[in-house]
Parts: C-alpha cells; structure tokens; sequence
C-alpha cells in the first residue's frame, strides 16, 4: 500500500476545525512565527536593474565533470589529436557558435542560454570541486578529498537564499532532487550539498526519485502505514504542551529543534507540494519531451516546483543506466566516447533543452534563472584507458533566463582548452552573480553555531554574464 500524505492521514480521520485547534493547519504551523518572517531587508534599495531580477533559480549540477571538450568549447582545429577529441562541432541557431554533435536539441536553442567557457578554480577531486561549486566558497584542502560533513561546512547557496527568505505560506524554499550525492569515499552525504554550520533546518527537502520508474515522493511528508491518525494528534497535543515551557524560549537549540518540528508539520500540510510531486498530471506529451528516464523527469519536476512558488531547486544527474566500465556519472575516465555516445549526452541534451524550451513558452524565462554546471572540467589528454580525467582549471557552464544574455559565449581558453585565455569566472564571482540575480544583499552576513559573523560569499558580481 502507498504511504498516506501526513495531512491525508489526519484529514481521513479529523474535522477541519480540530486540525485548526491543535494548530497543524495554517501558515505557520505549531508555534512561534518563526518560519515565514522574510530574513531580507525590508524596502532595500536595489543596487542595479539586474538586482532580483530572478524569482525563481533551478540550478542542474552534472555529477562527475563533463568534459569541456566534447561539449561547449571544442578545438576542431588542434593539431593534437587528444584535444580535438573524436567528435566534431556543430554549427548552433546562433551563426558563429558550435556545439558537439551529440548536442543536437541543445544546438537548436542556443539563442536562450549563454556558454561560459572560462569557470575556473583548483579543487581537482570530487568531492572538493562538488563543495567549490555549490558553495561557491574555495576549499581548504582542494586536492584532497573531504570524506565526511563537517559542522564548520559553508552551506549550498540554496542553503543561503533559504536563510535570507524564510518560508513562506508553508512551502520551502530550498528543494533538492533525486537525492543527495553519496559514494565513496565519503561516509554518508558529500559536503557542500546541505546547509553546513547554518544547520538541518536550512537544508534541502529531498525528493526522491526512483531510477526504475522515474517517479519521486517527499519522504519528509509521506508516512507509513503504521503511524495513524491518532499518534499524530497525540504527538501534536505533547507539543503543545511543551510550548509552553518558557525554557524553548531561551534555548537555541531547543528553538531550532522547534523550526524543524514546525517544518514538518507545514510539509504534511501542502497539498501543493504533493500536486507538484504527481507527474501523472503532466500530458503524456510532455513528459516524452522531457525522457522518460529519472534525468529528464526531474527536470520536469524542477519546473512544476518553481511554477508552484518553490523557488530554489537543484537537480543532481543520477546515471538513468548503469554505466558499465570507465567511471560513473560524467566521470569517465574511461572509454569516454562510448559513455558519453551510448548513456549521457542524448539524454543531457533531451531534458535540457526539453527544460529550456519549456521554460521560455510557459513565460517562466523571464523571472527563472537556469545554471547548468559541474564540479570541474576533463583533461585536455587522453589516458589510457581512452578516457579524460579530472580537470578544474577549465570548465565550461551554461546560464539562461533571468535577463541572461542567450546566444552568447562568455570567456575564452587557450588552444588546449585548458586554461582560462580570457575572462576567467570564479567559483565565489559565479555564486556572487547568481545571489545578486536572486536578490540577496552582497554584504550578506551569516552566523555559525557560535554566533560568528561570515559573509555568505566573498564573490563579486560579474556584470558581462548579465545583461
């Protein structure tokens, strides 16, 4: 039997107006106003056009570093046959811009996203380059791997938006999708996927997706069939009764708790939430556009999120095969070209431009910024086991909407690919930009378990990626 909704179960077997007294109906919940308060500043002047201009933000995170060469910044005319690599440029809708031929679909909308060929930094192994790039913040070890979460870890910039904004009416602010990247080496979560020091109640809300069936569910607000309606009340009426201890009052730790526990109440009270997740509701049409593979339904996931006032959504690729021999995810360090033929460019290029596409017909373009990025570029040789390896000198991303300029390339590198030649973006500059773009102050102060003041980005806002 499928898992009951939270709010389905206690609707099944409680009138509206006893929901309302025990207070798990209603914008906020259980206890203080704690979670709707806008955390921004009130009237703030903006300091340029371009200053929240986005809404909404999905960010698409490409696990294992795709390889620059073989997708947005090809060198057809190397002399060195590893840096041309065996696939050949197409010519784009844009005159002037090439793309690999295993980009067809993408190709055909390259007048609505800009490439940014020149995304630099030095973190050269997964799980510091993961932590660079959702951060936006430099690593301290970046050649070495980071194998667990730590509590002085610096939070996703979905983490940050969702401190400045708070929730509102009910709905999070920061979802994450199909899970949450772990492998070895790391013991449980990479780092740079949560909120780090800000804590649990600024992480992401994980929908999970199944690779079998490339459908997903919300775990934080589907419960078993064991919990009833009546443990519910009862554990809502304890509640209750706690609140009104004066020692929550003064306990941070007690408050937090608090803000978790109210949190999941307003999860199992979201009936938008729970609509979003149902892709069965989308035209089968639609969902063919997009793949049926975990991939590409996520993508659209991602979009029937933002147009349910989600705002902040990352979507992480999760291989919808098994990648055989040469590396999982984009990490091909072996046999690239097969993997990227047989199992990741045609369904990338399917959902992204499904997404892109999608986006600018339902008028979300204007308001939605789009990021498509990845912990690191490969390298301009070929090893032996005919694959790329790790490269974070040179990565190339793709931007859309949100007043980005579509059609256009941003930054060059040299003849090999392989260094930045001109405009080089870093890491904290690209995660300055896309706060700006979401409109949160760039003097952003945050604060660690222990009360110290830390910048939320130490980036400066790029105005070339902008229009």
């Amino acid at each position: 039997m499928a898992a009951m909704s939270g709010f389905d179960l206690l609707a099944a077997a409680l009138p509206r107006r006893r929901l309302l007294q025990l207070g798990f109906l209603g914008p906020m919940g259980l206890s203080r106003p704690v979670l709707g308060r806008d955390l921004g500043p009130a009237g703030g002047r903006r300091t340029a056009a371009t200053f929240g201009r986005a809404r909404r933000c999905i960010l698409v995170f490409l696990n294992g570093g795709p390889s620059q060469l073989d997708t947005w910044d090809m060198k057809p005319d190397s002399p060195i046959a590893d840096v041309r690599g065996e696939l050949r440029p197409i010519p784009t809708k844009v005159p002037g811009i090439h793309v690999s031929e295993l980009l067809p679909r993408l190709a055909a909308v390259a007048d609505r996203y800009k490439i940014v060929r020149s995304v630099t930094h030095d973190a050269s192994v997964h799980t510091t380059g993961m932590y660079t790039m959702l951060t936006g913040t430099y690593h301290a070890t970046p050649k070495v791997d980071q194998t667990h979460i730590r509590p002085t870890d610096h939070p996703h910039l979905g983490a940050i938006y969702a401190r400045w904004r708070g929730w509102r009416g009910g709905i999070p602010p920061f979802v994450a999708l199909p899970t949450l990247f772990r492998a070895p080496p790391v013991d449980g979560i990479w780092p740079g996927q949560t909120a780090g020091f800000l804590g649990r109640r600024f992480d992401p809300l994980v929908l999970e997706g199944e690779k079998q069936t490339a459908r997903f569910r919300s775990p934080e607000s589907d419960l078993p069939d064991s919990m009833t309606a009546a443990k519910l009340v009862r554990r809502g009426e304890l509640f209750q009764r706690l609140g009104a201890a004066q020692w929550r009052e003064t306990a941070p730790a007690t408050r937090a708790w608090d803000e978790l526990y109210q949190q999941g109440w307003q999860l199992m009270d979201s009936a938008v939430l729970r609509t979003a997740v149902d892709l069965r509701r989308e035209p089968p049409a639609v969902q063919d556009r997009y793949g049926r593979h975990l991939f590409g339904q996520g993508l659209l996931l991602a979009r029937r999120l933002i147009e349910a006032n989600i705002p902040m959504v990352t979507v992480y690729w999760i291989d919808p095969t098994p990648p055989g021999p040469g590396g999982g995810e984009f990490d091909s360090h072996g046999r690239i070209y097969h993997h990227m033929r047989e199992r990741l460019m045609p369904p990338a290029d399917q959902a992204l431009a499904a997404l892109i596409t999608d986006l600018g017909e339902r008028g979300l373009d204007d308001d939605t910024l789009l990021m498509v990025f990845s912990e690191f570029g490969r390298t301009p040789t070929i090893n032996k086991q005919a694959g790329r390896d790790h490269w974070p000198y040179a990565q190339s991303i793709l931007l859309a909407g949100a007043g980005i300029t579509g059609g256009a390339v941003h930054g060059a590198t040299d003849k090999h690919g392989a260094y930045p030649a001109t405009d080089p973006v870093t890491p904290p500059d690209l995660a300055q930009t896309l706060l700006h773009l979401l409109g949160v102050p760039a003097d952003l102060e945050l604060r660690d378990p222990q009360g110290r003041p830390i910048r939320a980005s130490h980036g400066a806002v790029v105005p070339a990626l902008i229009a």
